[in-house]
């Protein structure tokens, strides 16, 4: 591959949980809160992993803030939402900002 992913940095809502996730996996930094992760230059992608009703709110932002976006599934809990998850991602896009959904198959 042209680049090797480094995992710089991540993010919870317990400061103490997510301190000890990054040192058990492997990621450089913790942050308490996933906004956060924005203002980190050393941050191009975001994966959102969290419960599904919190997906929209940071796949919303993530690009705005100039973040590639990695979404685990489900994209989103209603259509109204996910086609506003889209549009943004479609804003962001038009500036070379990628967003894609996980799919992983089970075979």
């Amino acid at each position: 591959m042209p680049f090797e992913p480094v995992m710089v940095a991540v993010a919870g809502g317990s400061a103490e949980a997510t301190a000890q996730a990054a040192e058990k996996l492997g990621w450089a930094h913790a942050e308490a809160g996933w906004k956060r992760l924005l203002d980190r230059d050393d941050v191009q992608i975001v994966d959102i992993c969290t419960p599904g009703d919190s997906h929209a709110e940071i796949a919303v932002a993530a690009p705005a803030a100039g973040k590639h976006v990695l979404c685990e599934k489900p994209l989103a809990n209603t259509v109204a939402v996910a086609e506003a998850m889209a549009a943004a991602a479609k804003e962001a896009a038009a500036r070379g900002v990628r967003s894609m959904v996980a799919f992983e198959a089970s075979g």
